[in-house]
């Protein structure tokens, strides 16, 4: 089995754009793996999220398009 690749993004934008990208080119998620961790920037005192997905590597055959998805 292939290792999986640890998508981290602190935005959330960021981070459904990357993990959607991931996704059209074949990779699966994992979505037992989802965590969102609140952090907070000590200088600002501003709460920031650090959202987290492994996603394995999948074979071209098992991805779906996005304009099948319903």
């Amino acid at each position: 089995m292939s290792e999986p690749l640890l998508v981290r993004e602190w935005g959330a934008e960021a981070f459904h754009r990357r993990v959607l990208e991931l996704e059209t080119i074949g990779y699966i998620v994992r979505r037992e793996t989802y965590r969102i961790t609140p952090d907070m920037n000590p200088e600002t005192g501003e709460i920031v999220h650090l959202h987290t997905i492994e996603m394995l590597p999948g074979s071209s055959e098992a991805t779906v398009a996005p304009e099948d998805w319903s």
